[in-house]
């Protein structure tokens, strides 16, 4: 919203971040706001100052947040009211610091995780704590990386510390030089453990499917392409053995050759027969 306000005005932004407080004057100890005949041209700027702000604030937030601002009567105390709202009181916000800065600092790389999604995990971490306040020099969010990495990246680790880029290398400059690695070395590597990993995670979710039949669906789905891989490969290594185990187990005739029977079993042993048998009846009958 800040940014929303500046690129409209400037003097809006200082107004609604600084406050404009209506025309009063002090009587003793009391202030109390200044009459219509009172107000110089000073005091006008001021309050058509404020009361743009606050036109622009009505204009950004939704009901909800309108009716959390409607009795106030600066744009600076809007402000305010937004920022307990949303971020609480300091000590609030130093609570959320010291949560966030925890989970900066336990922050690791996941196994066969890719380079993007690493800095895309850690850049949420960091943009939390800037919008608290806290802000990370390049030096600091290299260390942090170079510390998360997993034993994959041992070697390039190395070979940046005892390099001189160490001192200088920024935390764009670090991405770049990781997907670059990334891509060259380690793309092969990780490529084939994932794929194993896919295999190891459709073999289990089958056997808890079998034993929990009330399993969560998301998981489900996320298994079923996995096991579908699995089912295709076991199916190719089960034709393979059974092609073996028929070549194997088919009997060969040794009077023909043929592959299907058997020597007794042979066409042209049978066919031979007959003749034989049909050639000693002629003979018989040719006897006198």
């Amino acid at each position: 919203m800040g940014i929303f306000v500046q690129s409209n005005d400037f003097k809006i932004w200082l107004a609604i971040k600084n406050g404009e407080s209506l025309p009063i004057k002090k009587i003793g100890d009391t202030l109390i706001p200044k009459n219509k005949d009172e107000i110089d041209e000073a005091d006008f700027k001021k309050a058509q100052l404020n009361a743009t702000a606050i036109n622009f604030l009505y204009c950004a937030v939704n009901a909800n947040d309108y009716q959390k601002i409607s009795r106030c009567q600066t744009a600076n105390q809007m402000w305010n009211k937004f920022m307990i709202t949303y971020e609480g009181t300091p000590q609030v916000r130093e609570s959320k610091i010291d949560l966030v800065t925890h989970e900066y600092e336990l922050f690791a790389m996941k196994e066969n995780e890719l380079v993007e999604d690493m800095f895309g995990r850690f850049s949420n971490t960091v943009n939390d704590l800037d919008m608290l306040g806290k802000t990370l020099t390049d030096k600091e969010l290299v260390r942090n990386i170079l510390r998360s990495l997993t034993k994959e990246w041992e070697s390039k680790i190395n070979s940046i510390y005892e390099g001189r880029d160490y001192y200088v290398i920024t935390y764009d400059g670090l991405r770049g030089n990781l997907i670059t690695y990334e891509t060259n070395h380690l793309s092969h590597t990780l490529d084939v453990k994932k794929r194993t990993g896919i295999a190891f995670k459709a073999s289990s979710s089958q056997k808890v499917e079998i034993g929990d039949s009330d399993s969560d669906s998301d998981s489900d789905s996320d298994s079923s392409t996995s096991c579908h891989i699995l089912v295709e490969c076991f199916n190719e290594f089960l034709k393979h053995e059974l092609n073996k185990s028929k070549k194997k187990n088919t009997p060969q005739c040794h009077k023909c050759g043929k592959i299907g029977h058997r020597i007794f079993e042979c066409p042209k042993l049978k066919k031979r027969s007959k003749q034989d048998e049909f050639a000693y009846f002629s003979w018989k009958y040719d006897e006198p």
